[in-house]
């Protein structure tokens, strides 16, 4: 069968797992949204509205930035937060908390 059709075939069944997958995924989304405006925003308005001395060498480790694929920096969250890691201790990984 088709993929989207499976797709579409469980979320029109109303099955309440894959509601709660659902809703989880978008409450994951959300909240990463919320704090990347929460810290990207004033960072932008600042970098973009005033002139100082280091701010071209600012404007470029935000572009190097930039230029990082998700994958990478998944890799990254994983290792701090695996048991290895420096929060490891807090045993966060694969929890709705990390």
């Amino acid at each position: 069968m088709d993929p989207l059709l499976e797709a579409l075939r469980l979320i029109a069944s109303g099955d309440m797992y894959v509601w709660n997958v659902i809703l989880r995924s978008l409450q994951i989304s959300g909240s990463a949204l919320l704090l990347a405006m929460i810290i990207g925003l004033p960072i932008g308005i600042a970098v973009g509205l005033t002139r100082f001395r280091l701010r071209l060498p600012l404007v470029a480790v935000i572009n190097a930035g930039l230029a990082f694929p998700p994958v990478v920096v998944g890799l990254g969250v994983f290792l701090v937060l695996s048991r290895a890691g420096p929060l490891g201790d807090l045993q966060l990984l694969y929890t709705p908390a990390a």
